[in-house]
């Protein structure tokens, strides 16, 4: 790797759980810098390059590391134990250690790949200047350091059979996830003369690039209107109150007395009785919309994010768009999974 290149990787492969000279072994195989013969002679350092192990190939990580018996024995191992891995190149051990999974899992990974790279390291070099390794015994060796490691783990794991297996397999301490109660969501329609207006925001990133979005519904459970609206740098809570503010904007303008606002965040729900919330760039055009509430029948109600899915979809809208107000005076084609799931009352579920 090119100096003073970032990589993606670093923060990755340290652990507090693994000693770090183990991890140094792996983070040199993903930089290239292990005194191999291929990596000498880089150097300008005329040597004959012939492997301690095998004595046939030339000496280079790729061979010690993944394409020697013993790697590929250490590799077929491991295989057996998370069926879906494949170890031919850095690129795959990568992959393996970035891999969706458990917080629990996704440590053991990092664990048992360290310790194979640094056992083929060490197998290198007792062959080289000591005595023979086997393999077995190398295999052996990995599995009770993963264990005796893994006995320190906080990390929860997930109720299914792959953590499960796993964590049997290395005998390490159980820690199950949270069990996630599942709560029923159903859009609910307006009642005769009232809109509904449903508004989310989005953030990508803390802060970072915002939208917000919002949709009009009749009691017939009708489109009415929609829009979408191009935030710049904004916070997600930011976002939120800006959707608000735009659909009461609207809805003055087209004179509603009876209006009905429903959005994901609580805080926003809050912000209708306990000003304090409101950030401070907003108070003025907050207390104008309270007082444009003040005037009408007005009630607001949360829903959780499963239930807002058309506000969500119209709020990304707003990235594609880019323009700081823009109006849907069609139905948008985008949001007809997402309205038919509301108009027909189907239900949905919140996992928390």
């Amino acid at each position: 790797m090119e100096s003073g290149v970032l990589c993606g990787w670093g923060k990755l492969i340290w652990s507090s759980y693994i000693p770090p000279s183990k991890t140094l072994v792996l983070w040199k195989v993903f930089h290239g810098w292990h005194p191999t013969d291929r990596h000498i002679q880089s150097k300008g350092l005329h040597i004959c390059s012939m492997c301690t192990l095998c004595e046939k190939n030339e000496g280079s990580i790729q061979h010690l590391f993944f394409e020697f018996p013993n790697a590929l024995y250490i590799w077929s191992w491991v295989r057996q134990i998370f069926p879906t891995s494949h170890f031919s190149n850095k690129d795959d051990l990568l992959s393996f250690i970035k891999s969706d999974g458990s917080p629990l899992l996704k440590l053991i990974k990092l664990v048992v790949i360290t310790f194979s790279i640094w056992m083929l390291w060490r197998i290198r070099n007792y062959t080289r200047f000591q005595d023979k390794i086997e393999v077995s015994t190398a295999i052996s060796v990995i599995k009770d350091l993963t264990c005796l490691v893994g006995k320190s783990f906080k990390a929860s794991m997930k109720n299914d059979m792959m953590d499960f297996s796993v964590i049997k397999f290395f005998g390490i301490n159980t820690r199950t996830g949270k069990v996630l109660r599942p709560f029923l969501v159903i859009w609910e329609f307006p009642s005769l003369g009232w809109v509904k207006i449903n508004i989310d925001g989005v953030v990508m990133g803390y802060p970072g690039l915002a939208t917000c979005g919002g949709i009009f519904r009749g009691s017939m459970r009708e489109f009415i209107r929609a829009f979408s609206a191009f935030l710049d740098i904004q916070t997600a809570l930011v976002a939120k109150f800006y959707g608000v503010i735009h659909a009461l904007k609207e809805a003055q303008k087209m004179e509603l007395t009876n209006v009905w606002l429903e959005c994901d965040s609580a805080l926003v729900c809050a912000a209708f009785t306990t000003r304090i919330i409101v950030p401070w760039i907003l108070h003025n055009r907050w207390k104008t919309c309270l007082n444009y509430c003040g005037k009408i029948r007005f009630k607001i109600t949360h829903i959780f994010r499963e239930g807002n899915a058309c506000d969500n979809k119209l709020a990304n809208l707003g990235f594609i768009h880019k323009e700081s107000y823009h109006w849907y005076n069609r139905f948008p084609s985008s949001l007809l999974l997402e309205f038919f799931l509301n108009k027909y009352n189907l239900p949905m579920y919140h996992f928390c």
